[in-house]
């Protein structure tokens, strides 16, 4: 891979931070139905779709959940690099797939020498879990507005599709769905 590959993929990125990339990262080549990463592993690397496809895959009830197909020059797996915590859904390669796999120790060193491409970086992890929990709380929003019918019984089934997208959104971003106890912050005087 060089930064001529890159290009069309990350257009608005300057020739030096593709060139830092293609440094920080090591070229990981994945054939259909291989698995990138794994629910519940421990997270320490995300990876740059480069060719190909991948899917997210959420197990909710010992069933696979498909939640979104992902498409080259999308990040996928970025909490990695700000965080250890489990990888809160799987990532399978559709078809055969080249990826670029961050670690998150090349992404610290390049934060400690001040590098826009790990500031760059950084605000790609920031949309993305903007992102992720609108289509959370979008999720959220319709499963509670068919959990509910006009008389006010509750429906036998919710959407299970729903509740995965809930469940990795909110995971992956450390949002607590139940209350804490105590009242919120803003409310507590002073």
């Amino acid at each position: 891979m060089n930064a001529s590959a890159l290009r069309p993929l990350l257009p608005d990125y300057p020739n030096r931070e593709l060139d830092q990339l293609l440094g920080a990262t090591r070229t990981r080549h994945f054939s259909a139905g291989a698995w990138l990463c794994r629910e519940g592993d421990p997270a320490s690397s995300c990876f740059l779709i480069a060719t190909g496809a991948v899917e997210v895959v959420k197990y909710l009830d010992g069933e696979e959940r498909v939640l979104a197909t992902l498409r080259p020059g999308t990040l996928v797996g970025q909490t990695a690099l700000v965080e250890g915590a489990l990888r809160s859904a799987s990532v399978r390669a559709v078809s055969a797939t080249t990826a670029l796999e961050i670690r998150r120790r090349s992404f610290q060193r390049l934060l400690q020498r001040g590098s826009s491409l790990a500031l760059r970086l950084q605000e790609q992890i920031a949309i993305a879990g903007i992102r992720q929990l609108r289509t959370a709380a979008d999720q959220l929003a319709l499963v509670l507005a068919h959990a509910v019918r006009p008389s006010g019984k509750r429906a036998p089934t919710v959407d299970r599709l729903a509740l995965a997208f809930i469940q990795a959104g909110t995971g992956e971003w450390d949002v607590p769905l139940a209350p804490t106890a105590g009242p919120p912050p803003s409310a507590k005087r002073r």
